[in-house]
């Protein structure tokens, strides 16, 4: 009879407190970084999917002001844990009580709703040393791609836009685990680096797309084939060169005549990939062809 009088309410805030006090030590090591790391206004709540165990809108994060407190919902999950002081049981439950969920954005169309784990590339050593290496550092400073570091992947993230709408993302795996590179969304759009050229690089990876936006237009087909969209794109250049990788030089060739078609399209043959040329050597090399 005792546990009859008591509300569903209060189990759930018995429950939460619980959860709060004990499961924290289940949390991966990143996620702290990941809960400081989002914009929340003070004394609110933040729900999302969940980065850990990737379930939709059972993620929940309270920040009271003092400290951010995190909970998964999800009964498989249940990660949680705590910033800054530490919360009695009964200021816990307090909070969760209090606090006014916040909605998530409402999905559109051709609309691809940026993760929370997607997280700024600035001070992740080994996202910026990347993207060094591949030449698109520059890319990213300038603002002529945004390109972003995947905390629960482990991946260099680079947004697919149409305009000024996100509508894919691509990511690059770091700790060689996975597919090389893994698209996150499911449009057939290709990535775009650099604007206010006339001429436009067809490249295979985003990398080497950023790594050309110095001198051209990178737009990276995520692979070898051609697509209607990926043309759609390239009908708004002057000129169009394809550059595919060294191994793939069958298939450029083919996609040359494809696009000669539709916009004035001329063949780059590699030796070395672009992303894997010198700076001042992948300029030298664009601009003898661009003038020829």
């Amino acid at each position: 009879m005792a546990w009859s009088g008591l509300s569903s309410k209060f189990l759930w805030l018995t429950r939460l407190s619980v959860s709060v006090t004990f499961v924290a030590m289940k949390s991966p090591a990143w996620l702290k970084t990941y809960v400081e790391g989002l914009d929340i206004v003070p004394n609110t709540k933040y729900r999302s999917d969940c980065p850990v165990c990737a379930k939709k809108n059972t993620f929940s994060v309270v920040d009271n002001g003092l400290q951010r407190m995190w909970f998964c919902f999800h009964a498989d999950c249940n990660v949680s844990g705590r910033t800054g002081v530490t919360l009695s049981r009964t200021s816990a439950s307090t909070v969760f009580e209090r606090s006014a969920a916040v909605a998530p954005p409402p999905r559109t169309s051709n609309t691809y709703e940026i993760p929370d784990t997607f997280v700024s590339v600035s001070r992740r050593v080994e996202a910026e040393s990347y993207l060094r290496k591949v030449g698109a550092y520059d890319a990213y400073l300038s603002g002529a791609a945004d390109i972003r570091y995947d905390v629960r992947m482990n991946r260099v993230v680079f947004l697919i836009r149409e305009g000024k709408r996100v509508i894919d993302a691509a990511g690059r795996a770091l700790d060689g685990r996975g597919p090389k590179w893994y698209r996150y969304g499911s449009s057939r759009s290709p990535f775009v680096s650099g604007a206010g050229t006339s001429v436009a690089c067809v490249v295979e990876d985003c990398a080497s797309a950023c790594s050309v936006c110095g001198v051209v237009s990178g737009v990276a087909l995520l692979g070898t084939n051609l697509l209607t969209e990926h043309i759609e794109v390239l009908k708004q250049y002057d000129r169009v060169f394809v550059a595919l990788d060294k191994d793939a030089t069958d298939k450029a060739i083919t996609m040359v005549r494809t696009l000669h078609s539709h916009v004035p399209t001329r063949l780059m043959v590699l030796h070395t990939d672009l992303k894997n040329m010198e700076k001042d050597e992948r300029n030298d090399f664009l601009r003898s062809h661009i003038n020829r």
